[in-house]
């Protein structure tokens, strides 16, 4: 009699067990009516991200989710990085030979540099999980290499006789023409972004970053989040993005690039 009410009992707890781990419809909150949640063991989103200053990045993210509250993940970034004092100028000269309009350009800009990341972290929820409609915050945290891309920057410049209409042609800053690459007198304006592309140096670095993570419907089967974070950038080699010079005074440039940033997110779990 007692063994027969022991394997009764042993029945009824695995029962319960495989109930509570039934999976639900798609895109219902780990929430229900009976108290039963969704079990999702990967994730994988896309990105947007804005970061300062005036900075944007693309991403993925993939990883796996080891409890309702916690994924590891790796993620793939690229975008560019700016130095903080770069500010655009406007000129909109007309070149009266071929009647073209001059682009806008970046004053005292050396070179133009793109990162592409591959990141490993971690994302956590601290709050309760998110009933229906509800916010889940948490937080995230990667590190991993960089590949930094630096592409020197070019100008249109005038090489006329000043007063006169002359022929444009595209130079970069070589540490002997300073004072012509500064002369805004003679810059007619940015060159296309394609002339360069063929000097392209390669630049290894590291990156890392941290943030406040909020899941919109954290548990549900559509991923959308939204963080805010720092981010953090040191790159080995030259990495000079403006020129350094008594023309330009206050500047200086450095291998490390801090960054505030708000990274949309969205994709799906399964």
């Amino acid at each position: 009699m007692l063994r027969s009410l022991l394997v009764l009992c042993v029945a009824v707890i695995l029962s319960q067990s495989v109930e509570a781990q039934q999976r639900l419809p798609g895109n219902q909150n780990i929430y229900g009516a009976t108290g039963k949640g969704i079990i999702y063991d990967n994730e994988m989103n896309f990105s947007f991200a804005i970061s300062t200053p005036r900075n944007i990045f693309l991403g993925v993210r993939s990883g796996k989710l080891v409890s309702f509250d916690k994924m590891k993940y790796w993620s793939a970034t690229f975008g560019s990085i700016r130095h903080s004092r770069e500010r655009k100028e406007n000129p909109d000269r007309i070149n009266l030979l071929t009647n073209r309009v001059s682009r806008a350009y970046t004053f005292a800009k050396e070179n133009q540099l793109y990162a592409l990341r591959l990141g490993f972290g971690q994302r956590t929820y601290l709050s309760e999980k998110a009933r229906q409609r509800g916010v889940a915050i948490g937080y995230s945290y990667e590190f991993g290499p960089t590949l930094g891309l630096l592409k020197p920057y070019y100008l249109e410049i005038d090489a006329g006789e000043p007063g006169s209409p002359g022929v444009i042609i595209d130079i970069r800053h070589t540490g002997e023409n300073t004072a012509e690459f500064l002369n805004q007198d003679r810059i007619f304006g940015a060159s296309a972004w394609s002339v360069g592309l063929d000097e392209i140096r390669l630049r290894p670095g590291i990156h890392a970053k941290a943030a406040a993570h909020f899941g919109f419907g954290a548990y549900d089967e559509l991923a959308k989040s939204l963080e805010v974070g720092l981010m953090a950038d040191f790159f080995l080699g030259n990495t000079d993005l403006l020129i350094e010079s008594d023309l330009t005074p206050g500047v200086s440039n450095s291998p490390l690039f801090l960054s505030l940033f708000i990274n949309v997110q969205m994709g799906k779990r399964w």
